[in-house]
């Protein structure tokens, strides 16, 4: 379902074109958001015509004008016979992104230039964070296997007697590897990912 209304997190516009690179920018610098490609700012589906390589060629496009380079995730929607493109990224990182030099931050439905200094306040804010301690946005506790936890904690427990957690929830929060809504962090899921995963997992041959 397509939105009703812009707001922080969405951004409507009838064709793909710079402002749409600049809104993409602003939710990574922000919250996260999506742009649907297709849509006035009424809200009224009016479509997109759509060659073989259109979409590739948008995501290529947003890649080479920003920086650091953002890839967003796209899907094609069909809405009363006609096509929208939803253009979605999160929250970067690592910021300030720009687009061709330029800063820009999402606040309530619309897109603000940002000053040198919070420019500056954004990347002290950041320069210490990793992608290892960012929310996962597809993975929940029902994704990482709490036997792994505890044999963590049994090993810790063995090399320091000062070590008293019992529970596999509170080792999380005392390490931050979920955050307060208790969100799993990218980092909690390569270490504690039941099973085997791509993401996680090491072949050598």
């Amino acid at each position: 379902m397509i939105p009703l209304k812009e707001d922080q997190y969405t951004e409507f516009k009838t064709s793909f074109n710079e402002e749409v690179i600049v809104t993409l920018v602003a939710f990574a610098n922000a919250k996260g958001g999506r742009v649907y490609v297709g849509v006035n700012d009424g809200g009224k589906t009016v479509g997109v015509d759509l060659a073989t390589e259109s979409v590739q060629k948008w995501i290529n496009e947003i890649k080479q004008k920003t920086e650091p380079s953002v890839i967003p995730d796209a899907d094609i929607i069909e809405v009363d016979g006609k096509t929208v493109v939803e253009l979605s990224v999160q929250e970067y990182p690592i910021k300030p992104v720009s687009v061709k030099g330029r800063y820009y931050r999402r606040q309530a439905n619309s897109n603000h230039q940002m000053s040198a200094g919070e420019i500056a306040d954004m990347h002290l804010q950041t320069v210490n964070s990793s992608w290892d301690f960012y929310p996962s946005h597809n993975k929940g506790l029902d994704d990482i296997d709490f036997d792994k936890v505890l044999r963590v904690m049994r090993i810790i427990a063995s090399r320091n007697s000062r070590f008293n957690i019992t529970e596999p929830m509170e080792f999380l929060r005392k390490y931050e590897l979920v955050d307060g809504s208790d969100r799993i962090t990218n980092g909690c899921y390569l270490m504690f990912c039941k099973g085997d995963s791509m993401h996680t997992s090491i072949q050598m041959g």
